[in-house]
């Protein structure tokens, strides 16, 4: 399956998180199958690639930004940031709901600790649901 450039998702970014376009110039965006990549650097041809750059979305029904570039990009979004406190911020990479109201637009939110991009979560309007995968959660036997 041959990968097509789809910069529109650029917008995505821009618009749903409020990342300066000056930011998101700087990747383009090429889509196979289900999944978005973003590639930073010299264009290439991509005929025999598997993989270019980083996963930064998922299209199943909606889009679903990637927690490993929400945490490239998340330091510079302005909308749907939900910034927690240590504590808050440890059960959420825990893979824990965090319950209360925040300042958000329901539906995926990049979730911050000390102005550092966590990843992803989905805020219900009465939480926020981790999306950190399981490969990058903390475990209760490593604390």
């Amino acid at each position: 399956m041959q990968f097509s450039r789809k910069d529109e998702f650029r917008e995505y970014f821009v618009n749903k998180f409020g990342i300066p376009h000056e930011v998101m110039e700087n990747y383009t965006f090429w889509q196979r199958g289900k999944k978005v990549w973003a590639f930073c650097g010299i264009p290439c041809t991509v005929e025999d690639v598997e993989i270019l750059g980083i996963r930064a979305l998922k299209i199943s029904g909606d889009v679903k930004p990637s927690t490993v570039f929400l945490r490239v990009v998340g330091k510079y979004a302005t909308r749907n940031v939900i910034d927690l406190n240590e504590t808050d911020a440890m059960e959420f990479m825990k893979g824990k709901t965090i319950f209360g109201n925040f300042d958000a637009e329901r539906g995926y939110v990049i979730v911050r600790c000390n102005k550092e991009a966590l990843g992803c979560g989905f805020y219900t309007g009465e939480g926020i649901v981790s999306q950190i995968p399981k490969e990058y959660r903390i475990q209760d036997s490593w604390v």
